[in-house]
């Protein structure tokens, strides 16, 4: 399963307090150092966007869909990894690339009706630069997502007694099940952009330089630089 998305973030914690206590899970990276952006977001993942008492972050709900007379849950947020990042101070654009597992789950017996599938979300949002107090901040505006969920297609079966026709019959039940669902869900809507306002509040209530760290010859208002994991692009 693949899924292509635009995002970014929503929660209530104010000022420079919440900076303050963001402290310790902030890192900062420099223009040039991919590796670095990679741990950025993850610390951010694990410690802001899915949630924090500390912080008064209410824990992050997976999206849930009715279909039928099930309740199905879609998750995979948890295990989110960035894969590309890139920034265009002519255009005033950020970028994002993720990568996620989704899994679709019946919610009334919590029995795991499909196997996750690889997601590849790429997520693109306006923004201008504030100053405020001596500060930089990034101002993101309103994501736009777009989404696109391919549903894999399992082989052929015959109604046999062999075990791995048998198999083969499950996943094409999985497949199918999966594929319904998919048609009840706004994917950009409902799955991602929950998830994405987190982020897209987070970066504009930081100081920019406790995220971005610039060379002397940078400057916030004309960067430009963009990085792609090498691993995803040899597996395309």
């Amino acid at each position: 399963m693949r899924v292509f998305v635009l995002f970014m973030c929503a929660w209530a914690c104010q000022g420079r307090e919440f900076v303050d206590k963001m402290d310790r899970y902030l890192i900062a990276c420099h223009t040039t150092d991919f590796t670095c952006f990679k741990r950025q977001y993850t610390a951010l993942r694990d410690n802001v966007l899915l949630g924090n008492v500390k912080l008064a972050i209410d824990n992050f709900e997976p999206f849930s869909v009715q279909y039928g007379s099930d309740c199905v849950r879609i998750e995979g947020w948890t295990e989110s990894e960035l894969i590309g990042i890139g920034m265009d101070g002519s255009s005033k654009q950020l970028t994002l690339a993720l990568e996620l597992p989704v899994y679709m789950k019946q919610v009334k017996n919590l029995t795991n009706c499909a196997k996750p599938e690889l997601a590849t979300i790429s997520v693109t949002f306006p923004f201008t630069l504030l100053k405020k107090k001596g500060d930089i901040y990034l101002v993101l505006d309103q994501e736009e997502v777009d989404a696109l969920v391919d549903i894999p297609v399992y082989r052929p079966w015959s109604l046999t007694c062999s075990s791995l026709d048998a198999e083969a019959a499950e996943l094409n039940q999985a497949s199918d099940w999966a594929y319904d669902i998919v048609q009840h869900v706004e994917a950009a809507r409902d799955f991602a952009v929950p998830f994405t306002g987190r982020l897209r509040t987070a970066f504009q209530r930081i100081p920019l330089k406790r995220l971005m760290l610039l060379y002397p010859e940078e400057d916030y208002s004309d960067l430009q630089f963009a990085f792609i994991d090498p691993i995803v692009l040899l597996s395309k």
